[in-house]
């Protein structure tokens, strides 16, 4: 990659801060009724651990699954900018597509966009998944820079 992209870690790790944003917003406009959820489906935040395929690395975040379709992704540990996108389940089995950019490498300019695709399933109380990840180059819609795997797993995180 050049110099003006940034690594896969970073990327994702950017990605995830402003997902939390979006997160703290939904919830302050979500309706009690909201919090009374089953435990089969996705719905509500879950605190995870993710990891690229091929990687040692381990990331903590938060995944958020809101009312209307709503998904946020916010890594919180090493902390990163967050990803927001829509969601929807069958079942326990749940699918997301989420967003962010970064920005350029000058003040003003156009930086690189990343999409991460989610499938996974809720059981028992735990969350699962894979993620398939594409950094697009900057000004680009179909120009891909990087990609990559992972998978995820988490607890739902009780009010």
């Amino acid at each position: 990659m050049s110099e003006n992209s940034i690594g896969r870690r970073q990327a994702l790790r950017g990605a995830g801060m402003a997902a939390g944003g979006v997160a703290v917003a939904g919830l302050a406009t979500a309706t009690p009724a909201l919090a009374d959820r089953s435990d089969s489906g996705p719905s509500g935040s879950w605190l995870c651990v993710r990891q690229d395929t091929g990687s040692k690395d381990k990331v903590r975040l938060v995944l958020s699954f809101a009312g209307g379709g709503v998904f946020v992704s916010h890594d919180i540990s090493p902390a990163g900018p967050p990803f927001t996108g829509t969601w929807a389940s069958r079942g326990n089995r749940f699918q997301a597509t989420f967003w962010t950019g970064t920005a350029g490498s000058t003040p003003n300019s156009v930086g690189q966009t990343i999409r991460v695709r989610l499938r996974g399933s809720v059981s028992h109380g735990k969350l699962s998944g894979t993620y398939q990840f594409t950094v697009f180059a900057a000004g680009s819609e179909t120009k891909v820079a990087d990609s990559g795997t992972g998978t995820v797993t988490g607890r739902r995180i009780s009010a």
